[in-house]
């Protein structure tokens, strides 16, 4: 197919079929590590943006 877009490109078939497998291991990996985050981590991560700047450094900004 892209052989006939591009005439040069009859050697970039691995290349396709590399960023193809990247992809589903880059989407399969992020789908592992949500399924398997722990309850209370995603529950204080949602929470921190409600939580009050008192205590914590805001980087030198007030």
């Amino acid at each position: 197919m892209l052989s006939r877009i591009y005439p040069g490109a009859d050697g970039l078939q691995f290349f396709q079929g590399l960023s193809l497998v990247l992809f589903f291991l880059v989407f399969v990996g992020a789908i592992v590590m949500i399924v398997t985050m722990r309850k209370g981590y995603i529950s204080k991560m949602s929470n921190m943006p409600l939580e009050s700047g008192d205590d914590q450094n805001n980087g030198g900004h007030l």
